[in-house]
């Protein structure tokens, strides 16, 4: 696969905060590309590098010959939409149609179906829920074609139920998509490549969610309240702390039950998932009462 975005050595930094470190990736066609991390850790700031938006202190960003300079090419979704609130929302199709040098009429009904749209064409921007807002921005994003979307967290506030038929349509006519998002699900379920970013430094390079899930400890994992006794009974396990909550992996064979047993029985088992994955790797990192 050819490359779309090549990401080298970025670094950006604020009154000497470094809020980027040497950030090396690559994004080649048709991935769907998850770059996943806790609030801060320096997703946005990366992507409005990517968008020129910002300059980076150090470093550059490449498009191939196709991308380039055009934005006919890519399609973007901000966390915070810069939508008009005064305009009704077919008023913001007409602008952006005009922008891209098309007509409305070149949109595809089944875009208005799927967003859900048609029931709101004669609404303000303003009067619409913060879950509409995203789906009008989504929308306007594909209603060029365009062969790249960069999306930042593009479902927050969306219900739920429609998540999946958007995804179809996004990921339509072998469009390549960067993307942030806290769904894990969705990353476990859409993406085709992964990585992790801590405090501005990528913690995993990117990897398919089954190289991922193969790197735990374990495929199972035990989770118990918070409490330091227990904690210096299980070093020779691997662990990690989050919400007062220990998540502790764990094999069939384990003695572990033993050990938690002689000091709570409030302890459950469950499978594990790429969250998992992402709070084991940076777990040295974090504090460990701190919330994803």
């Amino acid at each position: 696969m050819s490359k779309i975005i090549s990401i080298e050595n970025i670094s950006y930094k604020v009154d000497n905060k470094t809020i980027l470190n040497n950030i090396n990736l690559t994004v080649n066609s048709e991935d769907s590309f998850a770059l996943i991390g806790k609030n801060g850790a320096g997703k946005t700031t990366l992507f409005e590098i990517i968008l020129k938006d910002i300059k980076p202190t150090n470093g550059q960003v490449s498009f191939n010959n196709i991308i380039g300079n055009n934005f006919k090419s890519t399609g973007v979704v901000y966390d915070h939409l810069p939508l008009f609130p005064l305009l009704k929302v077919k008023e913001i199709i007409d602008y952006f149609s005009s922008l891209y040098g098309m007509n409305t009429n070149e949109i595809p009904t089944q875009y208005y179906e799927v967003f859900g749209l048609t029931s709101i064409l004669n609404s303000y921007i303003k009067s619409l829920s913060q879950g509409e807002r995203k789906k009008v921005g989504l929308f306007l994003s594909i209603i060029h074609n365009p062969k790249l979307l960069i999306l930042d967290e593009p479902f927050s506030n969306i219900d739920p139920t429609v998540i999946d038929s958007i995804w179809k349509l996004l990921k339509s006519n072998n469009r390549t998509i960067l993307f942030t998002t806290h769904n894990w699900k969705e990353v476990e379920d859409v993406a085709t490549k992964i990585a992790f970013i801590n405090k501005g430094t990528i913690v995993m390079q990117p990897t398919s969610v089954e190289n991922i899930m193969q790197s735990l400890p374990h495929s199972k994992k035990i989770i118990t309240d918070y409490n330091e006794i227990i904690v210096e009974n299980i070093k020779e396990f691997d662990f990690y702390i989050n919400e007062n909550l220990l998540h502790i992996f764990v094999n069939d064979k384990s003695n572990i039950i033993e050990i938690i047993s002689a000091y709570t029985n409030n302890f459950s088992f469950k499978e594990c998932d790429i969250k998992d994955a992402y709070l084991f790797k940076i777990k040295n990192d974090e504090e460990y009462n701190h919330t994803l």
